[in-house]
Formats: structure tokens, sequence, C-alpha cells
């Protein structure tokens, strides 16, 4: 997956090689991202993005561009690219230059911005739907940088090698044995008028298209919970299915002993819908 465009601090760059030898993002992880869908050049729920990179920055001491720097990136990339249809926004902030683990006093942040193209995947990923497992890596938690969308990811890195390729995705459990997400996306059942999904106190990324789902959820008279339960929870599910920013949902049609045959469930069904009509889904 090529870049289509890269800016660094608003300027685009032919070469990187010597800003990128002392740069913390590379080194050490020191730094927050944030991936948004880019549809017919419209970047989906962009102001909930960067609600979440500021509130990742303020977590991890590094200072916060302006909102209208973040923009002025974007419309220029957006030239330098040409016409777009659906491609992926990659929003980075490190520390800047530093050497060591002792973060420097008075960091200078560099902010990155990429266009890459769409990922291809599977149509069967959102109908029928997909194959999971629970990953045996356990997610670390415990410690509010872990709720971070961090450059770090040597822990999804660590599950996905764990998983078999058949599995397009898989549920990660903490180190206590409770559900808390997918390795990439977000976790949901559905149990009759209710909707679950995993609490991300203290470790998870609590995904900005958890939280439309959410919101949406309780607009059809859903009930909404958060909870820290294990997988038995799953063993009496109506519906099972993860979520991100770039696939929207994928229903789960098999998990363990469990098999959901046929269509999607209601809810997913209903979610498909809705996330195709805003540009996520197999047609993206």
């Amino acid at each position: 997956m090529s870049a289509r465009a890269v800016l660094v601090d608003g300027e685009a760059i032919a070469t990187a090689a010597e800003m990128l030898f002392e740069e913390r993002g590379l080194h050490y992880g020191d730094g927050v991202f944030e991936t948004i869908a880019l549809v017919n050049g419209r970047p989906l729920f962009w102001e909930a993005h960067l609600r979440r990179l500021a509130r990742g920055a303020s977590i991890l001491g590094i200072p916060m561009p302006a909102a209208g720097d973040w923009e002025a990136d974007l419309s220029r990339l957006k030239a330098l690219s040409g016409p777009l249809s659906s491609c992926v926004l990659k929003l980075m902030l490190t520390r800047g230059p530093g050497w060591g683990y002792t973060p420097p006093a008075m960091p200078t942040p560099r902010r990155y911005v990429v266009i890459l193209p769409w990922p291809d995947r599977p149509d069967a990923n959102w109908r029928p739907g997909i194959r999971t497992a629970i990953c045996p890596t356990p997610l670390a938690t415990g410690a509010p940088y872990l709720t971070v969308k961090s450059l770090n990811r040597l822990n999804q890195i660590q599950a996905r090698r764990a998983l078999p390729p058949e599995y397009p995705e898989g549920i990660l459990l903490d180190g206590k044995g409770y559900l808390r997400e997918g390795i990439m996306s977000n976790l949901f059942w559905v149990e009759g008028e209710q909707l679950y999904t995993p609490r991300l106190d203290d470790g998870g990324i609590a995904g900005i298209q958890r939280a439309a789902i959410m919101e949406q959820g309780r607009s059809w008279g859903l009930e909404v919970r958060e909870q820290l339960v294990g997988p038995e929870a799953l063993e009496t599910a109506d519906e099972l299915f993860f979520c991100n920013s770039l696939i929207g949902i994928w229903p789960v049609r098999h998990f363990a002993a469990r098999s959901w045959p046929g269509s999607a469930g209601p809810v997913a069904a209903a979610l498909l819908e809705w996330g195709e009509g805003i540009g996520l889904g197999p047609c993206s």
C-alpha cells in the first residue's frame, strides 16, 4: 500500500530520511494517530477523530496543533493528490525529534498527514460475515495510556501473528480473561433489545465507529450497555459483530461452537445499510 501523498508539518517532502533519523515516533512509537475514511473527498467523523487525537496527545503530554492546521493540511493534500473517491486518510502526531526514553522538556511535535489507497477486502466479510476466534495474546490494560491510539501497536501485531489467517479478525481478552475488543476493531453483541460492548476504561481503544453505533442503537430504541465480562457472555448472543472506521461493521457468522448461518441479524443488517449509506462497506 503506497502513499498517494504525504505532508509533514504542512509541507510536501520528496524524502524523509534525514528527518526520520531523529524522529521519536519512529524510534519509540512516541505519538498518536487516527485512521479516517475519506469518501468522495470528505473525511467521515472528522471532528470526532480530531477530539480523540487531542485526548491521546494530552494523555501522552504532546502539544496538539490547532484544528485549523490539520484542516489546512487536508486541503493541500487533496490538491496534491488529485480527484479522490474512497481513500484512507491517516493523521499522525509525534513528539518530534529527540533521543532517549526521557522526552524533551520542550518538545517540537510533528504532524504527518497521509492519503493511502482503500484496503482491498473480500465482500464476504460484510455478507455473510466472518469467522472469528479468541486470540491467545492478551490485551495490555491497567493504565490510561493504554487507551490511547498510540503509534506503538506491538500488542496488536503480536495478536495478529498468533491468529490463523482464516480469521479476518480476532477477539482480544485482557489478562483477567475479560472481553475487550478486536485486534483492529471494537466488539458488539446483541441479546434481544440490548446492545452490548466491552468496557474500555483502562485499556483498549474506544473507536469513533463504536461511539456512532452506540448512538445509532439508542436512536433505534435499543438499550446500550458497556460491560466487563468474559467470553461466556457470547454464548447466548443473538448477534455478534466488529466495527471500525474503515469497515463499518463485519457481522460474525462463526465463533467457537456458535454459528449464525444465513444473512446478518436485524441489528447488524440495519447497521450495514446505515454504513453503506455513509460510504462504508463492500462497495467503498
